[in-house]
């Protein structure tokens, strides 16, 4: 594709990774996404362009890339906003879906074990990364960290 075009959003890229993903699950290989090459220039108007950095962090997360690289400085603190961000506004919704479904309890989606080896998969990535801490997990799943990696199959 041309070069005005290029981007972790453009179509190619989004079926390139979807056939990574397929063809690495299962098989213990971690994926990583890119970043975006837009840098600041040192001008004050330039921090603009990195407006995009954290909502493509955000969509790579979304999508299930769990890892990424950046490729300015700049970026960094662009990436630790959006993956806070990411499982801090996640983690009422992860914790009481977990919950329920250790109680057996139900309620409004019916999950079942690979949907508790992901929500607590995701609890764990935010404990691992400093978004969230064990003490307010525990306090809203009622799980330790044992329980929790027991559950994500680690």
């Amino acid at each position: 594709m041309s070069a005005a075009y290029q981007s972790m959003e453009h179509p190619v890229a989004d079926h390139a990774k979807a056939v990574m993903q397929v063809a690495a699950a299962g098989t213990g290989v971690r994926l990583s996404d890119g970043s975006t090459n837009v840098i600041p220039t040192g001008r004050p108007s330039s921090l603009r362009r990195l407006e995009p950095a954290p909502r493509l962090v955000r969509r790579s997360l979304a999508r299930a890339y769990y890892q990424g690289w950046d490729m300015h400085p700049a970026h960094l603190p662009t990436r630790y906003a959006a993956v806070y961000a990411f499982y801090r506004e996640g983690l009422a919704a992860a914790s009481a879906r977990l919950a329920a479904y250790v109680a057996k309890a139900g309620g409004d989606v019916m999950d079942e074990p690979a949907t508790a080896k992901a929500l607590s998969g995701y609890l764990l990535r935010g404990l691992d990364c400093g978004a969230v801490d064990l003490a307010e997990v525990t306090a809203l799943t009622g799980l330790d960290r044992r329980q929790l990696d027991a559950l994500s199959g680690r």
